[in-house]
């Protein structure tokens, strides 16, 4: 597929263009420093890929949990807690999980990577259309606007205000509809093998997986570590 082909560009959301600031691991230990909890980062890491690791393979068999608000929270206030399981704590008020809830949940607490606004710029300069498809909260949106990326984005098709969360393949034909395109024209641009390659794919779109931290050192399709290299692609 050449780049004239391309006529629409779709970004995944969080670990693509946003991220928490300064980190998730530093906000997870600032938070749990409030409540005299030590977070080993090396156990955290392993942890959170472990259990995300998990979650995605049961959203292949069609597991949900951002396209309705009171799922999201379960989820998350569930995945916080097994965090600080791991951690050694003990308490079973639900405190701690509620405060990294509302840390993560607050608009001011994320940032757009550094080649998000490139990425937005140079796009734009070659003519090609955009938007968003991404399985996150409903605030998402104020997010992006405060980051100055609404402007860039022509169609944001936003699980929490959906209804159907990737890889499922209507949250696709969504935003292909609003855009008016055809899949044959639009690619995919996103974090998560599952969610966004996979799922895009068999949405028709082409398909690109963003590895920024090289986890996925086997995978077989067009990649990239840094949003940067995307004309490459197209040209």
């Amino acid at each position: 597929m050449t780049r004239r082909e391309v006529e629409f560009v779709f970004f995944d959301a969080g670990e693509t263009l946003v991220h928490p600031m300064p980190s998730f691991p530093e906000l997870f230990l600032g938070v749990c420093s409030e409540y005299g909890l030590e977070v080993d980062l090396g156990v955290l890491r392993t942890a959170t890929r472990r259990i995300m690791a998990g979650v995605e393979d049961r959203q292949r068999r069609g597991y949900t949990f951002s396209n309705e608000t009171s799922k999201s929270r379960r989820f998350w206030m569930d995945f916080y807690g097994s965090l600080v399981r791991e951690m050694g704590y003990s308490r079973e008020d639900g405190s701690l999980p509620q405060a990294l809830y509302d840390t993560f949940s607050r608009p001011s607490n994320y940032g757009a990577y550094h080649d998000a606004h490139d990425i937005l710029r140079e796009l734009r300069g070659r003519g090609l259309r955009m938007g968003l498809i991404s399985n996150f909260e409903p605030w998402l949106e104020d997010l992006l606007r405060d980051l100055e990326m609404l402007d860039y984005l022509e169609v944001l098709v936003i699980s929490g205000k959906e209804g159907y969360e990737k890889p499922h393949p209507r949250i696709y034909e969504l935003a292909l509809e609003r855009a008016g395109v055809s899949p044959r024209q639009s690619l995919h641009v996103g974090d998560s093998p599952i969610s966004d390659y996979d799922g895009a794919r068999e949405a028709g779109m082409r398909a690109v997986l963003l590895d920024r931290w090289g986890r996925f050192p086997d995978f077989a399709g067009e990649v990239v570590r840094d949003l940067r290299e995307l004309p490459g692609l197209l040209d």
